[in-house]
């Protein structure tokens, strides 16, 4: 009779387990920061990338245009002086006879997207120099001049999702409750400084603004863009006053704002010291802590963006107190210290928010050597 004998097969211990979870668990801990980290640089570089196609495209406008495209087609201080109307309707006294359509649409044969901009070529006027005010009612220079939301092609066209306009960091269809249409500037007299205010829409029928395309980059406008105003320049927060040297608000301008027609001529800083467009996110409903998002900008109507609180506020005054905080009125982005900024020269650098007041407001401007300011 033979016997066999054999050895018998050890298993892991229930401690010898949880060892070995425990290491992968410490392994895994420690790669996944340099994972997250590889990802957001990814995400940079392609958020660069579209800031300087976007750049590229507008530099081609003004080429083959002999200007860069209109910030927004609404009544600017040019024919309407002073809409004090503003805060509360962005056409003013003259409803429903400017597009209001910004500055990206302009940019769609650009892009690659020469279909999509001939439904706005064939149904919307395009042009900074011409309006609906006075038109016949119902007549074809009427009829071209609605606002881009009543005009059916138009809106169905603003639904399209244009990924080159959207940073990778961001998912702006968060936004569900309303978007941000238009940032606007308005005086209501030859003396008043003027005043940014953001517009939200929102349609608790049919909720149309969560149908409409978003965009996480717009133009610069400079401080305030253009109103009208010859006020000077007041001074900041922290200590900065251009006005003492007589520079009026509406010298800050930028690139970008309401039926501007700027060339590169105009452009007296250098194309090199001066903002081109830079990323938005929008509203929350905290902005400190970037919680409870509200609000994304939409493509359709972007109207060019303001550097008026990008400075911080000593007083801790809210939102204001930081340039750093998502609110709608400010360049903001989800890439941490600071925010994308592309130049006319189509570089873009990642600038920090801690940047000095004035400087938000000098490299916006076009026609304000930062050397002029030296105290």
């Amino acid at each position: 009779m033979k016997t066999s004998f054999g050895l018998a097969k050890r298993g892991f211990t229930l401690v010898e387990l949880l060892v070995v979870i425990a290491i992968i668990g410490v392994l895994v801990g420690l790669l996944l920061p340099a994972v997250q980290a590889a990802r957001e640089a990814a995400r940079r570089m392609s958020c660069t990338n579209n800031l300087r196609q976007i750049g590229l495209a507008a530099i081609n406008f003004e080429t083959a245009n002999r200007r860069f495209p209109p910030g927004v087609l609404f009544p600017g201080p040019q024919n309407t002086p002073f809409p004090g109307a503003y805060p509360r309707s962005p056409e003013g006294t003259e409803p429903n006879r400017h597009t209001g359509i910004g500055h990206l649409a302009h940019l769609l044969p650009f892009i690659e997207m020469q279909q999509l901009y001939s439904v706005f070529q064939a149904n919307a006027n395009l042009s900074p120099d011409t309006s609906g005010v006075g038109a016949v009612a119902n007549s074809a220079q009427a009829l071209i001049n609605r606002h881009w939301k009543n005009n059916p092609a138009v809106f169905q066209a603003a639904q399209t999702k244009i990924s080159l306009f959207l940073c990778p960091s961001d998912v702006a269809e968060e936004a569900t409750s309303m978007s941000n249409p238009y940032t606007l500037a308005y005086s209501d007299n030859a003396t008043q400084v003027p005043q940014v205010v953001v517009l939200l829409d929102a349609n608790s029928n049919g909720n149309y603004h969560m149908l409409l395309g978003k965009t996480n980059y717009l133009g610069c406008s400079g401080r305030s863009g253009v109103t009208g105003s010859a006020a000077l320049d007041p001074p900041m927060p922290d200590g900065a006053d251009l006005g003492k040297q007589a520079i009026k608000c509406d010298d800050l301008r930028g690139v970008f704002f309401v039926r501007s027609k700027t060339t590169i001529a105009e452009i007296k800083d250098g194309t090199s010291n001066t903002f081109f467009f830079g990323e938005v996110t929008g509203g929350y409903s905290n902005p400190v802590s970037l919680t409870g998002r509200q609000s994304s900008f939409t493509w359709v109507s972007g109207s060019g963006q303001f550097t008026r609180y990008m400075i911080s506020d000593p007083t801790g005054a809210g939102w204001r107190s930081s340039p750093a905080v998502g609110h709608g009125a400010k360049f903001h982005s989800k890439h941490g210290t600071g925010v994308h900024m592309a130049y006319v020269d189509n570089s873009v650098r990642l600038v920090s928010y801690s940047l000095e007041s004035r400087l938000w407001y000098t490299l916006a401007g076009i026609r304000e050597g930062i050397q002029d300011f030296a105290e």
